[in-house]
Parts: C-alpha cells; structure tokens; sequence
C-alpha cells in the first residue's frame, strides 16, 4: 500500500475518535472569550468549561484541578453551534445541471467546517439516511455535523416528492396516513415531512398555477395526529397561505417555506404565534446571490465547500439568455415579498427556525446559513433573533439544549468579530467545537467521500 494511502487512512481513524462524538470528547476550557448568548441578549467575557461534551459552567477562570485543554479566545466571540434545519445533504448544485455529489456524510464534514454543527435532511433515501443518523448517534457513523432527518416525504401520488428518483411513501386518505406514519414511526425519525402544496408559481410570468396533486386536508389531520400520537414533530412543506391556514388549523409543528403570492392575510400571523406554529423560510433557495455574486464561492469559507464544477458553473453561467432574465426578475419579485412576510411573522412573534434548502440550486452546504441569517436581518429581523433561529430556537423545536448555559450541549464556533454588530460575521469562523472537542476543520474536508457520492450519483438524484 503506498504511503500516502496509509496516511490518509490515519487521518480517517483519528478523525473517527477525535471529531464525532459525544462519548469521546475530553474537558475543555475556551478562556478569555466573549459570550454572545442568543437566551438572555448578552455579551459577557467569560470562560466557558465543557466537560463530556457539555456545558458546565462559565466563569473567570478554570475550576480547581482542571486537567483538560485550555485554548485562550481572548478578542474572540463564541456563539453556540449553528444548525441548518432544511437541508437535502447529498449535494449540491447550479443553473445549467452542475452538480457535485458527496452523501449526506460528506455533506456532514461540509456543514461542520462551515460552523454547522447539526442540520436536519428533509428529504432523503429512508433507510440510508435513518441509518447513517443511527450509526452516527451509536458513535460508529460518519464525522461530521450531527444529523437529524426526516426520511421520506408524505406526499400524493404523483404529488411533489415524486418526480424525483427516490422511493417516498404515498399517502392518499387518512388511512394511508396513519398506516405510513405508524411504520415510519419504527425508525424514530427526527420529523415527520407531509408535503401539502397546492400550487406552484410560474416565476417568469409571476402568476399561480395547478401543478402537482397534493393531499387533502383530512389526510392532513390524519398525518399530524398519527406523527403527534408518536411523539414525532411535523414540518409542513408548503406553498400558499392557504396551505399554511389549514396547516395552523391542524395543529402542525411547522411549515417550511414562506408563501410570497402577497401580503400575509390578516390574523394568521397572531394565529400561528397563538399556536405556536414554527416558520422555516428558506429564504437562501430563491435568492440571487450566488448568481450575481459567483465571486463569494471563491472565497475561503464558500470555496472550501464548493467543488470546482460548481464554481465554474456560477462563474461562467450566460446571463444573456431570455429565460434568464426572465427568472431573475421573477425570483426578485418573489424574494421581495418573502422578505416583507417574514417580518411581519416575526413582529407577531412567530417561532422561526433557520434553514436554507440547501441541495438545490442558488445553494451551498453549509455556506447558505450564513446567507439565510444575513437574509433575515435584511428582512428587518435583530442579528439576535437570526442568531437564536439557527441556535436556541432550532434547539427548542427539536427538543435540544443549543446555548451557552451550563447543561446545554458542547458545541459552539468561535468567531473573529461579533455577530451582533455584524450578522455577516458568522462567517469569520476562528475555531469550532463539536461535543467538547475542538474540530480540526481542514482535516475534515481530506477525509475521501465515500462509495455513498458515487451511488446516488447514477441515480440522478436531485433534490427540492
């Protein structure tokens, strides 16, 4: 065997010790850094102690007889990890067919160097996916950004979901609902995902129309009390505000996606704050940044988990054609309005929680959360509650403890400058821990992908 194959297979083995898992996670204390806490609105200095993967405590200095690594962060911020909670992990991909495969375990190293320490797959090969979230959680799994996931999609026949080459389960009455839920149930999905869509949007002419069949609203309820009856949150893939009423009305966890065919009715937004009904907008999938900016995917943070194709592909692409400006000005109109929509979402007090898309088109892993927080300041929203959809709040809808209180779980970035005086700040990544260890973020991205990128590859499979 040649040696740098024999090297790189250490770096595999010392990576599946060090970079995973809680279960092998030694004491550390972060010293001297500034605490930017998304619960109480604060920054304090402090030194911030995690012992077995978890927070324990944060003071002025290490606790007497403190053996573990101590790493000064003095001048630094340190925010709890990030997390993406709309994400198809496989991929990612441009305008005009580029795409760059690397399974939901290469996307996992991709996430965790960009400062994504979890991400939740909201549509995905069932049992591969289940599994790799199961072998990781048993310590045995991919490294990487801890993975929560859905599984397949609840759809129609024939409904979204289905044009895609992946098996997904049909449910076509409230029969099908309870009897597909209650098998999926076995293997304890993070989510459970029922797309209820009953429009779709021509964006270059910006008008509505009938695409695809989607469920009824009995079959609906049927899905969210027979997930609820499971102990299983529902995320409602949705289009229009009348899908997001009768989604409210049912009594769904959350919706994703943020209807722009106008203004918010008048009530929902008080009604799903009543509820308590989480938004997770996505606003990164229809944004035009990286198409008008192909530059940022060059830089050190976006580069690194791009490949080259893709790149190339946003660099070089043909503005000059019809459909192009077409599509640009319908996915500016569209973005306007979401924009305004999700700040009157969040003035009512509706629970959002961050995620991007990403796996799709004007995507990137791990990169778009930076985009998608940067995207909810400019809709009016504080840097604190951007900051909180992608931590605290993302923790509290998936039954998490992600902040910087003592029994909160281990992970945080270190960043260079403070996220509150810039949001965009997110992405000066300086360090980042993952259940108590500090991540060797380089390494992460010279772990070989494995046969997984290659499968899906020639399945064609892409996602939405």
């Amino acid at each position: 065997m040649e040696r740098h194959t024999l090297w790189t297979l250490a770096v595999v083995c010392l990576l599946s010790l060090s970079l995973t898992a809680p279960g092998f996670a030694n004491d550390l204390l972060l010293r001297g850094g500034q605490l930017v806490d998304p619960r109480s609105r604060t920054v304090v200095t402090a030194d911030l102690w995690i012992v077995d993967g978890v927070i324990v405590d944060a003071s002025s200095g290490p606790p007497a007889g403190f053996d573990g690594e101590i790493v000064d962060v003095t001048g630094k911020w340190i925010i709890p990890g990030l997390r993406d909670f709309h994400t198809h992990s496989v991929l990612n991909q441009a305008l005009d067919g580029a795409r760059e495969f690397f399974g939901t375990d290469g996307g996992a190293r991709r996430m965790l160097y960009a400062g994504v320490t979890g991400f939740l797959d909201l549509f995905n090969q069932e049992d591969y996916v289940l599994s790799m979230r199961d072998r990781q959680r048993a310590g045995d799994g991919p490294i990487g950004a801890d993975i929560f996931a859905a599984g397949p999609c609840l759809t129609a026949t024939d409904g979204h979901c289905t044009e895609y080459p992946i098996t997904t389960r049909i449910i076509d009455s409230p029969e099908d609902a309870r009897r597909e839920i209650g098998e999926l149930a076995e293997r304890r999905p993070d989510v459970v995902k029922v797309v209820y869509d009953h429009m779709r949007e021509d964006l270059a002419k910006k008008t509505w129309r009938t695409l695809r069949p989607s469920i009824d609203r009995a079959t609906l309820e049927a899905s969210v009390a027979a997930a609820a009856a499971h102990g299983i949150p529902t995320v409602i893939h949705i289009r229009s505000w009348k899908d997001v009423r009768e989604s409210v009305e049912v009594g769904a966890t959350a919706v994703t996606h943020l209807p722009h065919e106008g203004p918010i009715p008048d009530g929902l937004a008080e009604l799903m704050a009543e509820r308590g009904t989480v938004v997770i907008p996505t606003l990164a999938v229809g944004d035009l940044f990286l198409l008008e900016q192909p530059e940022v995917l060059e830089t050190k943070l976006a580069g690194a988990v791009t490949g080259d194709a893709i790149v190339a592909a946003y660099r070089d692409f043909d503005h000059d054609r019809e459909w192009v400006g077409n599509m640009v000005s319908g996915l500016r109109h569209a973005h306007g309005i979401r924009l305004q929509n999700l700040a009157k979402l969040a003035a009512a007090g509706v629970p959002i929680v961050a995620g991007t898309d990403a796996g799709n088109t004007m995507t990137v892993q791990g990169f778009s959360l930076h985009r998608e927080l940067e995207l909810m300041v400019d809709a009016g929203l504080e840097p604190w509650q951007a900051l909180a959809a992608a931590t605290t709040a993302a923790g509290e809808f998936i039954g998490r403890s992600w902040g910087l209180d003592a029994g909160d779980e281990g992970s945080v970035v270190v960043l260079d400058a403070s996220p509150i005086a810039d949001i965009r700040n997110t992405r000066s990544i300086h360090g980042v821990v993952h259940h108590g260890v500090l991540v060797d973020r380089e390494a992460l991205l010279a772990v070989p992908e494995t046969a997984s990128a290659t499968n899906l590859a020639s399945t064609g499979y892409h996602s939405h």
